[in-house]
């Protein structure tokens, strides 16, 4: 390896950025190739910074050399970036959610373990000082119970993302694409999901509806989870909360601690039997560039205990998301089998 780590980027829409920003600052790191379907997308990531710009995946893995890949790509985009990452023993970092088809990401993930290739999955909440507290104390009195979830306004198509997002054959629907991070943290704080039973609502979002008439997901969903331990939770999605007043939320209840997450940045409050005192762990908004940190440490060194979510781990969190899909489509509890 290079005195600093050589990082293309395959996707270089809106959470690429979310990365680039902090990744740029690293001074161990040389952001080298963006590749982009659009050429107007990745040549203004070339030119912002630094590095050569490409629409074509192979050709870019052909022309330069690199030390860490970043797959930025929609849920429905997923596999020959994968495949090619692997074929040429490059680790690489996916943002969430890893996929749509079960089969392909099994696939990909028995790939990479039989290459031994270090890999990362874009669940960045684990790297939270107050999802790590609570993860110390529910090692010893264990969740019972959770429930929380993602409320959020219309899609309007003011963003690119919006044209594919509201397209469940594309997304996955809000509970797969974007409440993936609560489920995430249910199974990283509470153990593996087992079962899952799912409602939806349709029909209601008549503003995303008019805004973008491809719109066929569900205008909100409710998940009720049976874990391993047999604790339960209950998750929820809404993306036709036009006055606001939703947000993320996460609240989770053991015996002796209760922990409450609210807002995108996690912040936790958390109460101990029998003591007044209310301890507060406010949430760091700079949540990328520590992700992001740890995963170049990774690649740097090989250590990867510095990685708290890999693909295999991101393609269980997503089995979850897809089982609820399937039984918002058969009205029936469906298992979680990997």
């Amino acid at each position: 390896m290079s005195e600093k780590v050589r990082v293309g980027f395959i996707g270089c829409g809106g959470i690429a950025g979310s990365h680039l920003t902090g990744l740029a600052h690293m001074e161990d790191v040389q952001l080298t190739a963006f590749c982009d379907i659009s050429a107007e997308t990745a040549e203004r990531r070339a030119a912002e910074y630094g590095g050569q710009a490409f629409t074509d995946l192979q050709t870019m893995l052909d022309t330069v050399e690199l030390d860490a890949i970043y797959l930025c790509l929609p849920p429905f985009a997923h596999g020959e970036a994968e495949f090619a990452a692997i074929e040429r023993g490059i680790p690489f970092f996916v943002e969430k959610p890893v996929g749509l088809d079960p089969d392909l990401m099994k696939e990909i993930a028995s790939r990479a373990q039989a290459a031994n290739l270090l890999t990362c999955a874009g669940y960045m909440n684990r790297y939270r000082n107050g999802i790590g507290r609570a993860r110390e104390i529910l090692q010893s009195d264990p969740l019972i119970m959770a429930h929380g979830g993602w409320v959020g306004g219309p899609p309007n198509g003011s963003v690119p993302i919006h044209h594919w997002w509201v397209v469940k054959g594309k997304s996955g629907g809000q509970f797969h694409e974007q409440t993936t991070h609560t489920v995430d943290l249910v199974r990283y704080l509470g153990g593996e999901v087992v079962e899952v039973y799912a409602y939806g609502a349709r029909g209601f979002n008549r503003k995303a509806m008019a805004a973008l008439p491809q719109y066929d997901m569900e205008d909100a969903t409710v998940v009720n989870l049976k874990l391993e331990s047999g604790a339960v939770a209950t998750l929820y999605s809404s993306c036709a909360a036009a006055a606001g007043g939703g947000g993320v939320i996460l609240n989770l209840f053991a015996q002796e601690h209760t922990i409450l997450f609210t807002g995108w940045e996690h912040t936790g409050r958390f109460l101990t039997a029998g003591s007044p005192e209310i301890i507060e762990i406010r949430g760091e908004r700079d949540i990328f560039a520590i992700e992001d940190r740890a995963f170049i440490n990774a690649v740097k060194t090989g250590d990867r205990n510095l990685v708290r979510s890999s693909y295999a781990d991101g393609v269980r969190t997503a089995l979850v998301t897809l089982a609820a899909n399937r039984s918002l489509e058969t009205g029936q509890p469906v298992a979680v089998k990997w």
